[in-house]
């Protein structure tokens, strides 16, 4: 099936559940592994010293995190599921509640694909601020050991992460700044956060 055709049919599981598909869940763990990605990167910064392979690093991650996002929202939008069209619903009707519940849903999943969580931890949910936490990742365990501690402790993933959730709010029309505000590097997690644009 074509990429055209696939965004034109929406997949609605057969119970109409609540719930995310699994086979969203799963074709955005094939597509966008974190250990596969870094296995990507990891000749391109072979040999280099660490001042030339962070920028690279970081480019890179910026690219994989647009297209990331960019296919979990289109996944995300064929495999719908009876929460996101009562989120959509409300928006409509309300005129309210689009920010930051439904790019909320894509970073939510995009993270539920990749990572070993089982819910993403949200510090921040405001009319002009979404913020989460990420304790436990993947990618930064995959560059220590593919690409060594002095690259991983650059922390060029970041972004990545940054480009993905930036993505999810412009892509639903909404101009934001997106930070980082804490590193697991030197503490306990990640900490991004989304900022409305004064209008």
């Amino acid at each position: 099936m074509t990429a055209t055709r696939e965004r034109e049919r929406v997949v609605l599981p057969k119970d109409w559940s609540f719930d995310l598909a699994d086979e969203l869940i799963d074709r955005i763990k094939g597509e966008f592994d974190p250990h596969d990605a870094v296995s990507e990167l990891a000749p391109k910064v072979a040999g280099r010293p660490v001042a030339e392979a962070a920028p690279i690093a970081e480019a890179y991650f910026k690219d994989y995190g647009n297209r990331w996002m960019s296919r979990t929202i289109e996944l995300g939008n064929v495999y719908r599921d009876r929460t996101y069209e009562n989120l959509i619903a409300a928006a409509k009707k309300t005129g309210e509640m689009a920010f930051p519940f439904i790019p909320e849903r894509f970073v939510e999943i995009a993270y539920l694909a990749t990572q070993p969580i089982y819910s993403l931890p949200i510090t921040d949910n405001t009319k002009s601020a979404f913020g989460f936490k990420m304790v436990f990742c993947d990618t930064i365990e995959a560059l220590r050991e593919q690409c060594g501690d002095e690259l991983a402790d650059r922390l060029p993933c970041r972004q990545g992460c940054l480009a993905a959730v930036e993505q999810a709010f412009t892509a639903n029309g909404f101009e934001v700044n997106v930070s980082q505000e804490a590193s697991i590097i030197g503490g306990e997690f990640c900490h991004f956060m989304v900022r409305r644009k004064e209008a």
